[in-house]
């Protein structure tokens, strides 16, 4: 992809808005975190990594899980278009 006329590339704006949906993920949880429910019980990531509710952990839990969801994502647009390109 090219810059036109000197706007912004496609490419960098799919990444800046990747990487503010993760701080936001990584926010939120860290903010679910701090407000120290009793309730919350560890969450484990795909049955491999378990996080405790520490603001650290939910942070880390919540950016790990949507990082992973909009790479999938991603990478199945990508897979697509270059297989269709007329699409």
């Amino acid at each position: 992809m090219s810059e036109v006329n000197g706007g912004i590339g496609g490419r960098r704006v799919i990444v800046t808005l990747y990487v503010v949906v993760i701080g936001i993920a990584g926010g939120m949880g860290a903010a679910i975190g701090s407000i120290g429910l009793r309730d919350l019980e560890a969450v484990t990531f795909l049955g491999l990594v378990t996080f405790q509710p520490t603001p650290v952990g939910l942070a880390a839990f919540g950016m790990l899980t949507i990082g992973t969801l909009l790479t999938v994502i991603l990478g199945l647009v990508v897979v697509v278009s270059r297989r269709y390109p007329e699409a």
